[in-house]
C-alpha cells in the first residue's frame, strides 16, 4: 500500500502532498475509460553518474545499477519503460 503521513511499517510512505499527486493522476487515468492501469516508477535518488559515484560503496549499489537502466530510459525518452522481473532482476523494455 501507498499512503501519506510520512511514516510506515511495511508500506511505501511519502508526504501527504506526494500521495495527493499520485492519487490525482491515478484517479484521472482509471476513470477516463481509456486505461486499465497506470505505471508508477520510484527511485531512491536522482540516478545521475555523479550520484551513483557518491553511493558506490552502499550495500544496495548492485540493485541501484539495475534500477538505473530504467531511470536512464525515462530520462532519455520521457516515457516510462515496461518492467518485468527476470532472474530476480528488473528487465526494462520500451513501451
Amino acid at each position: 500500500m501507498m499512503h501519506g503521513a510520512e511514516a510506515s511499517i511495511g508500506c511505501y510512505a511519502m508526504t501527504d502532498q506526494g500521495i495527493e499527486e499520485i492519487y490525482t493522476i491515478a484517479h484521472a487515468a482509471l476513470t477516463s475509460g481509456k486505461q486499465k492501469y497506470f505505471r508508477f516508477h520510484s527511485f531512491p535518488f536522482r540516478m545521475t553518474e555523479e550520484n551513483m559515484e557518491k553511493h558506490k560503496d552502499n550495500q544496495w549499489i548492485d540493485f541501484w545499477k539495475n534500477l538505473k537502466t530504467g531511470y536512464d530510459h525515462f530520462e532519455s525518452t520521457g516515457s516510462p519503460p515496461s518492467v518485468e522481473v527476470k532472474n530476480k532482476k528488473y528487465s526494462f523494455k520500451p513501451q
